[in-house]
């Protein structure tokens, strides 16, 4: 049956019933306007509606309001498999993002089983620098993921507002290495870096989303290769070139390319490669990107070859870890932020020779952090020293 938009007041008080947001009793002291769209207004305006509810109640839509124990609150963003909504928790409060698997979507087993990895992925992980997964769920033939809600900007919006400072940027890519780092470990791939999926919220902490494209380096997962076949997988301003030639073995190092290509967008305005989604991806197997001192003589040479060298064509060229990003950033950073300090400081590479030996161009920070790994361990040593001497 098709939607019929509220004539009166009357109408739109039935619709609000119906559709579980409020209660006959909970509207019935209300004085509102005779005409639907003042008092959906008014409503709006007192907090018993949220205006995207409003939007949907006068289209005449009584369904959609709510997936289990949330009610939806506003629609966040959309995509070919389904859309994103702000949620709260009808009992606890609680404001969290809900990832809805669109019907067409549903009955489709490659995006079914895309969705599901997804949620096998994000579960795995647990990492500041990642949203977090609270739940997967069904109601009906309604599939969901039930996420962390982040109020903040993604790096894709804030780039609206030209380039971003060389130290915040350095900041925000040490951050996300941070959380690559923990995937790393994991055993799993984003394949799908770039500014539309990082967020930087208001606590500042800057947060990896939507593992729709991840994939486990674990060589008995055949499932990612199975569903990728035959297909391009990434963003065409981002995507590593071993990913535009669906490379089977790719790794995280196709990560760090890709951040290498945000990084470079967020120090100059914009990515480095431009044309048809057929010229960029060309571009990425056989063009340098200009050099950002070449752009902004006054960017530092040292940090323009650290771009440089995440964004190389050939991955046993680049950094072979997130983490020997952060080392080579931290000559850049002032103060660490706590989530990259405590991924430096959990790391026994902080010890090897190579950082031994660099360790005097290093900042304060990762000093500390190293020494913080080995502390418990020398006093140890020295205590145990003093007993024998005993």
């Amino acid at each position: 049956m098709a939607a019929i938009a509220p004539a009166r007041t009357g109408d739109l008080l039935d619709l609000i019933q119906r559709s579980g947001l409020a209660s006959k009793q909970a509207l019935a002291s209300l004085t509102l306007p005779a005409e639907p769209i003042p008092a959906a207004t008014l409503l709006v305006q007192r907090g018993l509606l949220t205006p995207f509810q409003a939007r949907m109640l006068l289209a005449g839509k009584t369904r959609g309001y709510r997936l289990g124990n949330y009610v939806i609150q506003d629609q966040v963003g959309v995509g070919g498999m389904g859309a994103v909504y702000l949620a709260v928790h009808a009992e606890i409060k609680r404001r969290v993002a809900i990832k809805v698997l669109n019907a067409a979507a549903s009955v489709n087993q490659l995006a079914l089983e895309r969705f599901l990895r997804e949620a096998r992925t994000a579960a795995a992980l647990d990492h500041p620098n990642i949203v977090k997964l609270f739940d997967v769920a069904r109601e009906g033939d309604v599939r969901y993921l039930v996420m962390e809600f982040i109020e903040g900007r993604t790096l894709e919006q804030m780039l609206k507002d030209g380039p971003i400072p060389t130290a915040r940027a350095v900041n925000i890519v040490s951050q996300v290495a941070a959380g690559l780092q923990h995937a790393y470990e994991k055993g799993i791939v984003h394949r799908d870096i770039k500014p539309a999926n990082l967020i930087v919220g208001k606590d500042d902490i800057v947060r990896i989303l939507d593992m729709g494209l991840a994939r486990s380096t674990d060589g008995a997962d055949h499932l990612t290769q199975h569903l990728d076949r035959g297909a391009v997988v990434g963003t065409a301003d981002y995507v590593a070139p071993e990913q535009a030639v669906n490379d089977p073995n790719v790794d995280s190092r196709a990560d760090i390319y890709s951040l290498g290509v945000t990084f470079f967008a967020l120090v100059t305005g914009k990515p480095p490669f431009s044309g048809s989604t057929a010229s960029k991806l060309l571009s990425h197997q056989l063009s340098s990107a200009p050099s950002v001192t070449s752009l902004d003589k006054t960017f530092p040479p040292g940090l323009a070859k650290i771009i440089e060298k995440m964004m190389q064509k050939r991955p046993s060229d680049r950094y072979a870890t997130p983490l020997e990003l952060i080392e080579a950033l931290a000559p850049w950073m002032h103060e660490a932020p706590p989530t990259v300090a405590a991924t430096a400081a959990n790391s026994g590479r902080l010890t090897s020779p190579k950082l031994a030996a660099e360790k005097r161009g290093l900042p304060l920070w990762l000093w500390a952090a190293a020494i913080g790994v080995g502390l418990a361990a020398g006093v140890g040593a020295i205590v145990l020293a003093f007993l024998l001497k005993k």
